[in-house]
Parts: C-alpha cells; sequence; structure tokens
C-alpha cells in the first residue's frame, strides 16, 4: 500500500492504471501513424513530425475515454478485472462506448480546433488503444502479480472479522493462508510465516495472554514482512477502521487528528469552490426539477430537516421534496427500498442524488463540509451512540454531501448499516485531506452515472 496525505491506496491498482495508460497512449498512436501513412493518397503524404501534435492529442483522448469507461464498469477492481479476462463481457462493452464518444468528439473537434486527422488515423488509433488495452488485460497477473498472502495469528473471533473483511473488501488482493494460535502451535510463528510465504502477519487473537509472540512478530517485520495489528491492518490495507477492534488510545495518539489552521483555511476554500460551481452549473436544471416537485404531488419543493453537524451541533439541511408531505406522521422511521412514501419525482431524484444537491447552501453557510460524514438526525444519532461504541467520533468533522462511507459502502437503514458505515467514517475523520476529498469527489461521479447507493 502507499499513503499520500494520510490515504492509503493499493500500489497494485497504480501499477495497473499506469501500465493501460501508457498502453493506450503508445499503440494509439502507433497505430494512428502507420494507417495515416498507408491510406495517405500517393505523393500527399505529410511528414510525420508535422503529425505528432495531432496523434499525440488523439492518443490522449482514448486514454482518458477508454479509462473512465473502464473504471465506470469496475474494470479497475481487480477481482473483476481477472474475472471479465475470460469472458470479457464488460472490456467489449467499455471498447464499444469509447469508439462512440472518441469518435463523435473526433467528428466535433474541427469545428472547435483547427485540428484535422489524416485518412484512417481514428481507425488506426482505436484499434491501437484496442490492442494496447487487451495486451495489459490478458497479461494482468503478470503486472500486479498473485495475491498477497496473509497469516493472521489467532483462530478466534477476531481473527474470522479480519478473514471476512479481507473476503468482503480486499479485492482480490489478498489471500488467508492460514490462522493460527501460537499458544497451541509447536512451530515458531516466523518459521511458520517463511514456510507458508506470508507477506502480511496480522496479529487478531482475542487474547493473546502466555503466548510468546512478540519476538516472532518483529522477526516478521526483519525478514521483511508487513507486521500489523487487525486495526492497522484494517486501515491500512481494507481502508476502515472496525468498531471492534478499536481502542480510545488508538485515535488519542493519532497525530493525524490534529488539525492546523492552514490545512482547515484549504478545506474552506475547497468546499466553497466546489459548491460554488455546482450550484452554477446545476442553477438551469434545478428550476426544472423545482417545477417538476410542484406538478407531481402537493407541498413545497424543499424539505427542510433538523441534522447532527459539527460537535454535536444541530443545524437544519435542505433538499428537495421527494417524499410526501405526510411521510413522516407517525414519526421518524429509517428510509426503506421501494418507499411508497417517496413521489414519482422523488424516485428520480433519490436516484439519481438530485435531491441532495440543495445542501451546498449548507455547505456555503459552513454547516457542513462538500465532504465528510452523512449528516444524521438528532433522534436517530442518540440512539445510534447507545447502541455503537465510538458512534459519537463522526461529529469530530463536519458532515458532508458525499463522503467515504456513501461511496464505500451500500445506504444504510438499520443499525448495523450504520456500523458499519461508521467504520469508513472513522477512517475519514483519522485520514481525511483534500487529496482523499478530491478522489471521493470522484467516486461519487460514478456513482450518481450509475444510480449507486441511493434509496
Amino acid at each position: 500500500m502507499l499513503r499520500v496525505f494520510h490515504h492509503y491506496f493499493s500500489a497494485k491498482k497504480l501499477t495497473f492504471f499506469l501500465a493501460e495508460s501508457s498502453a493506450i497512449a503508445l499503440a494509439c498512436v502507433m497505430g494512428a501513424a502507420a494507417c495515416a501513412a498507408l491510406f495517405a493518397p500517393e505523393g500527399t503524404r505529410p511528414p510525420m513530425a508535422a503529425l505528432w501534435p495531432t496523434l499525440m492529442g488523439l492518443g490522449a483522448a482514448f486514454v482518458v475515454t477508454f479509462q473512465f469507461t473502464l473504471y465506470l464498469l469496475d474494470l479497475y477492481d481487480l477481482r473483476v478485472a481477472a474475472e471479465d479476462r475470460a469472458r470479457g463481457y464488460r472490456f467489449l462493452k467499455a471498447a464499444g462506448v469509447t469508439a462512440m464518444v472518441t469518435g463523435g468528439l473526433m467528428l466535433v473537434a474541427p469545428l472547435l480546433f483547427p485540428v484535422a486527422l489524416p485518412p484512417g488515423a481514428l481507425l488506426g488509433g482505436a484499434m491501437g488503444a484496442l490492442a494496447g488495452t487487451l495486451v495489459v488485460r490478458v497479461s494482468i497477473r503478470a503486472l500486479v502479480g498473485a495475491p498477497d498472502s496473509v497469516l493472521i495469528v489467532g483462530d478466534g473471533l477476531k481473527a474470522r472479522a479480519v478473514a471476512s473483511a479481507i473476503e468482503a473488501g480486499g479485492e482480490g488482493s489478498y489471500r488467508v493462508i492460514g490462522m493460527v494460535d501460537p499458544r497451541s502451535s509447536q512451530e515458531p510463528l516466523d518459521q511458520m510465516a517463511a514456510r507458508l510465504g506470508a507477506a502480511y502477519v496480522v496479529q487478531a487473537a482475542d487474547d493473546m495472554r502466555g503466548a510468546n509472540w512478540v519476538d516472532s512478530l518483529l522477526i516478521c517485520r526483519l525478514q521483511g514482512r508487513r507486521v500489523y495489528d487487525a486495526t492497522g491492518f484494517a486501515e491500512r490495507v481494507l481502508r476502515r477502521i472496525p468498531v471492534q477492534f478499536l481502542r480510545a488510545s488508538d485515535f488519542a495518539f493519532a497525530d493525524e487528528l490534529t488539525v492546523s489552521p492552514l490545512r482547515r483555511a484549504f478545506k474552506r476554500a475547497f468546499d466553497l469552490a466546489v459548491a460554488s460551481l455546482l450550484l452554477t452549473l446545476s442553477a438551469p436544471f434545478l428550476l426544472l426539477v423545482a417545477v417538476a416537485i410542484k406538478l407531481d404531488s402537493k407541498g413545497p419543493v424543499f424539505y427542510r430537516q433538523e441534522r447532527t453537524g459539527l460537535g454535536g451541533a444541530t443545524y437544519y439541511l435542505w433538499k428537495f421534496r421527494s417524499m410526501r408531505t405526510d411521510a413522516e406522521k407517525n414519526g421518524a422511521v429509517w428510509a426503506r427500498a421501494n418507499d411508497d412514501r417517496v413521489t414519482r419525482v422523488g424516485k428520480f431524484i433519490r436516484r439519481t442524488r438530485i435531491d441532495e444537491i440543495p445542501q451546498v447552501f449548507n455547505v456555503l453557510m459552513g454547516e457542513m463540509s462538500f465532504v465528510g460524514p452523512r449528516p444524521e438526525r438528532p433522534v436517530f444519532v442518540e440512539q445510534l451512540k447507545q447502541q455503537i461504541p465510538f458512534y459519537g467520533l463522526r461529529e469530530a468533522v463536519k458532515p458532508g454531501l458525499t463522503g467515504w462511507a456513501q461511496i464505500r459502502y451500500p445506504y444504510g437503514a438499520s443499525v448495523e448499516d450504520a456500523r458499519n458505515k461508521l467504520e469508513f467514517d472513522l477512517y475519514y475523520v483519522k485520514n481525511g485531506s483534500l487529496f482523499l476529498d478530491v478522489g471521493i469527489i470522484f467516486h461519487t461521479v460514478r456513482h450518481v452515472l450509475l444510480g449507486r447507493g441511493a434509496r
């Protein structure tokens, strides 16, 4: 794992992404140049030096559109990419979308810019980009290697929880090769790790009293293996902080929680810039949404509701109304799938998350950040604080219009869902940065386009 501005991300994914970018660009330019030379009328072939800027632009267009389409189809999830290698369904779908989008851009480009592609260059570029991507996809295992092996020290509840988390959130990059209790094992832990070829050793025993394990873990570290406790592994590799592993000292001694005034000012400036841009770009469309809400059902256009914010302070959140006005006549309840309280227009704006856009006013007023934990209602917050340890730590940062938990976990409508989402929120509370905020916004675009995580 690599760490940039407190955020951990996969070195394997980065290697795979950069290799594919290079392959698409190089193969696209070579294919375009070859076809331009092949299809050019005799005696009219332009010098290749004059074509390079145009061909490089074509290569960049294919890189951006092809890789963004692959990303939308989850083909940078290494487990999905490996499974798709056999069928190629998602890959072919991405290739078709890229060809249409890039072809359209190349047809429009001459109208906006003084650029003219030589005959055959677009076809050659498309074939080259396809070939380059195909080579990388076929050789995915050679590029990223086999899944990293994880030896878990322990065989109780905590160890099984770590194994389950790896299976659910490891994206096929990790595999558990064993769970061992050193108190009952005759073989020293470091020798077992060497014999099994473990890349990671995770201490996840429920009770390690009476076990001679610290020296063995140190030897594993000196041998070049990554050694973590359960909390550290979950945070660095799975990018969540499980509540069941957490101790108050893990946060009390965390330097990342100290936010300088400069960092706070940059965060506020970023929020103002993004919220203003979103409001400006969406203003004409929002007027149409307001009219549609009015025509669809009786009641106000906007919905105003009390939420819990920074430090436990309450504020009123603004959304487009997506439910009937009598939706809570019997009291506050969790939203649910296929909720019959949702109006016809409400179904659309909730699925596309358009109903959330008025929250930019809360961002502009400083009550929310653009990125942060999802704001909850005070009545639910009080219930969850009693049932879930450390739930109040979400209030260490401003709530957000989107967030790490929103893009990493589906919409939650139960205490168990709230507990799972809290694990991602705690990761953001500890490791949040502008770098992570930008990544979350980018991921949110995919969720909006694909209608994920809404209810």
